[in-house]
Order: structure tokens, then sequence, then C-alpha cells
């Protein structure tokens, strides 16, 4: 049997990758690289520690150098790298306060959108032992809010006095340094046509007369929309995103320790508010929730506590429309050993089976056809309980999507695609074989025939295999100058599956999963330029297949049907 490797002409198994690329392992000279596209920076992915990884900005301009202009000086002098940070690096800065009778900080004017928004900074005590946080606006007043400010004491680790209606919290980051963080959802007429500012005081008063020797050493100032502080971000003259931003292939770590190659059709979630379901955009019945008490799937402490009483109801109206419906949601027992809840949908007259949340993370779906406006999560048949949820989803389509995550209004992912033209080097002309092993997560993507796989020169010259829409079903088709030369069909189970075309003249086979599907002796091969993987890149848009790539091959000779049994088995 041969080396698959060695006798490949191109071989693509996601590891490396860069904005709008996915490297191929072969060749090495850059000629395999498929060019990559998705738009909006709502998508997620499971990362090599199993954790789902989220887009997240610092908004914040030179976030560590507060002695930089983009920092506004209040009765005080900044001393650039006075001390080391808490990462170790001579970095943080010192803030002492004026002689005078004043206020005593920094604060940064940006522009701001009303919803959830969360302040962060590392302080450390220097003299001073004290210091606020929070947002206003740039006459340091008219909030709506009656007080937008929290007091945290950074000698005992402790916050002094909660921001109003919000969120505060500090995290000891050792040698002295705390991270304080404030969360507001702030209103129309705080933010609309406001600013916001981060403020550091000195003292818990607005106002003192300072000595001109104490303040505070500062590292790390962070906004962020959301309504928890995440990982402190570094910037300098722009804001920074990290994660799976706009154009980056998303690596996705999801039940393996080996990363997939993660290509969805668009999809939107309907919901808002997704993490948030003490927001008053879910109604409540018979149910309490308790925000951010449980660390949840993303790492982060943002998983809410939902006890849910006699019938119980959860829920957005107004959402969905007509065909397949898609609700997800990640649950946890709050006991650590077993809860149970239910979806609901179609105005609360249709309801799934009691769903059994454990001591792990579980991503819970249920799908149903749409009739009414109302769908959300119930308590079980069995009364009340007691659950931990973190993510909730609602789609339009027969299966869930990955977490799209949403705060003041829906959210939708772009579609993934990825292709390759130009490289009919790389592609048997007069015989090869096109190989993909795959997750198929999905009946369906978005078109009449998603694809699988594709080679390509125009819509006349094609060798493809692709899903049919509202089946279980995938295809095959290889068309030589407009003309059929083969073509068919077969079942093809969820899950991980192994596909292969073998072509040559008068000499067609496709192998899934180790065994012959369906042969043809007596056809002709088209010329190819182009690759598609998961998508159709020569002209009808929108047929992106829902699925995980683990490895695609291309061979420039036909394989023996022996060697793609092997080369196919799972």
């Amino acid at each position: 049997m041969s080396s698959f490797y060695d006798d490949s002409s191109l071989v693509l198994i996601p590891s490396g990758y860069k904005t709008s690329k996915v490297y191929a392992e072969k060749p090495t000279d850059g000629s395999g690289d498929l060019a990559f596209t998705r738009t909006g920076d709502t998508a997620t992915r499971v990362n090599s520690a199993g954790l789902i990884e989220k887009v997240r900005t610092n908004l914040v301009l030179q976030s560590q150098t507060f002695d930089n202009a983009s920092w506004g000086k209040i009765g005080s002098t900044i001393t650039a790298n006075a001390t080391a940070a808490p990462d170790g690096t001579a970095t943080a800065d010192s803030n002492i306060e004026s002689a005078a009778l004043a206020e005593h900080g920094v604060s940064q004017v940006l522009a701001i959108s009303s919803g959830l928004n969360t302040i962060s900074i590392s302080v450390k005590a220097n003299s001073r032992t004290r210091c606020r946080i929070g947002f206003a606006n740039s006459s340091y007043g008219s909030m709506t809010a009656a007080q937008l400010f929290a007091y945290f004491d950074v000698s005992t680790g402790t916050v002094v006095q909660n921001i109003s209606g919000g969120f505060s919290t500090i995290v000891d980051e050792g040698n002295g340094w705390y991270r304080c963080s404030v969360s507001q959802n702030l209103v129309a007429g705080d933010a609309a046509g406001a600013v916001q500012l981060l403020f550091i005081d000195s003292g818990i008063n607005t106002y003192y007369t300072g000595n001109g020797t104490s303040g505070l050493f500062l590292w790390g100032g962070q906004l962020e929309v959301g309504d928890i502080a995440t990982d402190y971000i570094p910037t300098t003259t722009a804001a920074v995103s990290v994660g799976p931003v706009a154009n980056v292939p998303r690596l996705d770590y999801l039940g393996s320790s080996c990363p997939r190659l993660l290509l969805e059709p668009q999809r939107q979630n309907l919901v808002t508010f997704s993490e948030s379901f003490d927001n008053a955009a879910w109604t409540k019945t018979n149910t309490t929730i308790t925000a951010n008490t449980a660390i949840s799937p993303d790492g982060y402490q943002n998983a809410d506590r939902a006890q849910l009483a006699a019938g119980a109801l959860l829920f957005q109206s107004g959402l969905g429309s007509a065909g397949s419906n898609t609700l997800s949601v990640y649950a946890k027992a709050t006991s650590g050993t077993s809860a149970k809840f239910r979806f609901f949908a179609n105005g609360a007259t249709l309801f799934s089976s009691d769903q059994t949340a454990t001591g792990e993370w579980q991503r819970f779906t249920f799908t149903f056809t749409f009739s009414a406006v109302t769908a959300g999560i119930s308590v079980a048949t069995t009364g009340a309980d007691d659950v931990l949820f973190y993510g909730f989803q609602h789609e339009i389509g027969a299966y869930a999507t990955s977490y799209i995550p949403t705060l003041s209004a829906s959210a939708t992912r772009g579609a993934d695609a990825a292709s390759k033209t130009g490289i009919s080097s790389l592609i048997g002309q007069t015989e090869g074989v096109a190989f993909i092993d795959f997750v198929w997560n999905g009946l369906t993507g978005v078109g009449s025939y998603p694809r699988i796989i594709e080679l390509a020169t125009d819509t006349s010259n094609i060798i493809q295999l692709y899903s049919i829409a509202g089946t279980t079903s995938w295809g095959w088709d290889i068309i030589n100058g407009g003309v059929v030369q083969f073509t068919g069909s077969s079942t093809m189970a969820l899950g991980r599956n192994k596909i292969a075309v073998g072509y040559k003249l008068n000499d067609m086979v496709i192998y899934k999963n180790g065994t012959l599907v369906a042969s043809d002796a007596t056809c002709t091969v088209p010329a190819t330029s182009a690759l598609g993987v998961t998508g159709i890149f020569n002209g009808t848009a929108g047929a992106q297949l829902a699925a995980s790539v683990n490895q695609t091959l291309l061979f420039k000779t036909r394989l023996t049907n022996a060697e793609l049994a092997t080369l196919t088995t799972l």
C-alpha cells in the first residue's frame, strides 16, 4: 500500500492559519493554501482548552500608558513605568495626586452605545488604598442611573460600594494588585450622545485635598461590551479585537484533541441577551434568576442560576418564522448532580422531553416546526428544579450551529467559505482522487445542494460531492462540458464520514467509510482548476454545508480500489 501523504498533491490538515487563509501542509510553497472568508465578528469556536472562545474587544486606547495624551489627568500626575505590573513587566504607571482640593485620577472619553458595558483596570495601593471606577458623560453628570460608579479598597480586596443596578468585582492578581471591574446596562439616556469615562480616584470622596505624594499604581485599562470583565487585551493607538473575528478561520476542538476547520452556513441567533437571563428581555414566570453565579463553558463567571418553580417559563416572545426552528442552550445542574428542564415552543403548546442536566456542561437542542412566536425554557414534568444556564440560541434551521452570542440585538454569523482557484497543477486533469474527512453537523446548509467538496473550472466542468437539501442523503456529479457523466446518491449518517471520489477515463468510483458506494465505466473526465471545501465557489452563492473538516487530500493519480477502501475507513 502506498504512502498517501507522499502520493498526494495537496494535503490540508487544519493547523496553520491567518486572516483570510488556511495553510496547506503540502505543498509548502503556498500554492495549495485556501482562501477563507466569513463576515461579522459574532462567531465562536471551542479552543484547545475546551472553552468557547468569542470575539472580545478592548475599546480603551493606550491601555497601559496613562501618561499618553489619550488619558485625561484630573488633579494628578502620571509617572510611566514606575513599578512591576501584574504580568511582571515594568510597565505599571503611578498616579500621584496634586496638593489641591480636587478630584484626583485619570479618564478617557470614548463614544459608546447603550447596552451592557464593562470597565476593568488593575490597581495597586501607593499610600492611597481606595479608588472609584465608573461611567459618566462629558460633564460628569446627568446620567439616567442614580450612581454609575463603584468604590473599591485595594488594601483589603473588597468592593466598598457596588455600582447602582450593576455588577462590581475585585480579583486578587498577586503582589498587591487587584483587578477591579464594573458592569452596567446603560440605557438610551445614559449613552445616546454621551461618552464614557474610566475614572480612578485616590479617595472614596469625590473631592479631597491631596498631599502631592500619595496615589495609586495603574495598569491595563479595558472597556468592553458585555456583562463581565474578560482577560485583559493590550492596546496602543486603536481598539484591539481577539478571537474568531471576521475572516479568521475557526480551528475547532469540540470533542477532539485535534482541531477541525469549522465551516458553517450563515445563521442568526434571534434572542437578545443570550447569556443574561436576568435581563428584562427575558420573561420569567415562576422563575428566579441569579446572574453570574458559576463558571460557564467560556471559562468566565457568567453562567446564570435559574430556580424553576412549578409552572416555570423563561422565554422571549416574537421570535421565529415558518419552517424548522432550533433552540439550544448550555445547561448544568446547580447541585452538581442532576437537574431537569424542558424546552417549549409555539406559545407553550409544544414541549420537548425532559432534558437532564448533570454536573458537567452540556449543550441541549430542540428542533420544532414553527407555528407561534413564543419559545423558551420550562420546568420539567416532575416539577421544580435548579439549573445553571448559558448561551441560549434560537435559529432558523433544522439543527443547531455553533453558538452566536448576543446582547441588545440579535446577531448574525456569516457563512464560512474555504476555496482555492488556479491550482490546475495540483488537481489531476486526466485522473485523480478527491478525499475529505469531515464531521457532518446537520442535514443541510443553505441552498439546494450544499457542497461537501468540489473541483471545478465552471458550472459545466465539475467533480462534486454534495448534500441533498431536506434529506439525510448526499450525492455526486461529474460533469464534462455540460454533460453529466456520473451521478447518484446515497444515505449518510450525522457525525464523522470519510468520502473519496476516484476518477479516470471510464473508471469512476465513490467510496464512503471504507465501502464502495458506486462506480461507472463509461465516463470522461472534466478539466478542473479550483478546489472548494464545504461550499460552492463558482457562481452560485449560499450553498455552504454545516461541517467540521479534519482533512482534505488531492491525488493526481487514481488510487486503486483497495487503497481507496483503506483511505476512507473510519
